[in-house]
């Protein structure tokens, strides 16, 4: 099956990015800047550039317009708003991505998002729901990625991604100015990456360290 490169060298040339007809899980906390919504959005950035994509959007935090401004296609983006809270919206998370994947199936990706969720909601899916989401996925030509609080799909993804914010970036140091006059730069994101299901190799993982910088408007 072809991948979708994620803009992450290490990422690509280790493991060749998400992969089609696979399930892909990105975990990050909540409350932190971790890189999370920007992989999601640079993802979707590639794929709706010839495929039309869908995303779940469990916690309405989704930003079209920065979507826009980094490349993201919205004329082939279906986004799917929820409209509970908490738990509700979780399930209703789940009821749309059933529906859009035992539908056409012409989705290049579908990504689910519960990076808003609470952690403890989300551990409450059962694990069959998770098998489930992968029996189905690998007879489709789609790529399957849920971005979530904490790890829970255990061994039904094929790729693992956490994210975590390693070091703030600013302007300048304190010995070249004073601290009141520093202007944020960026943050260096670390990647616990991992490819967990293979019946012909063992698991891999490796660490690396990611770069994101803001834009500014």
């Amino acid at each position: 099956m072809p991948t979708i490169p994620t803009g992450i060298d290490d990422i690509d040339r280790q493991f060749g990015g998400v992969r089609y007809g696979a399930l892909t899980e990105l975990v990050a906390p909540n409350f932190t800047s971790s890189g999370q919504k920007s992989l999601q959005t640079q993802l979707l950035a590639r794929v709706t550039q010839e495929r039309v994509c869908a995303l779940v959007d469990a916690t309405n935090s989704f930003d079209p317009k920065s979507a826009q401004a980094m490349g993201v296609n919205l004329q082939r983006l279906l986004w799917v708003r929820c409209s509970g809270r908490e738990m509700k919206g979780l399930e209703q998370a789940f009821q749309c991505a059933d529906l859009l994947l035992q539908g056409s199936g012409g989705f290049g990706l579908i990504i689910v998002d519960l990076s808003g969720v609470s952690p403890r909601f989300v551990r409450k899916v059962p694990l069959t729901t998770w098998f489930r989401f992968r029996g189905v996925i690998e007879k489709q030509e789609s790529a399957l990625v849920f971005s979530t609080p904490q790890a829970v799909t255990s061994t039904c993804s094929e790729l693992f991604l956490r994210l975590s914010t390693k070091k703030v970036r600013w302007s300048q140091t304190t010995e070249k100015g004073l601290a009141h006059a520093r202007v944020f730069a960026g943050f260096d994101f670390e990647a616990d990456i991992a490819l967990k299901r293979s019946f012909k190799k063992p698991v891999q993982s490796a660490t690396r360290t990611l770069l994101a910088y803001p834009r500014w408007a």
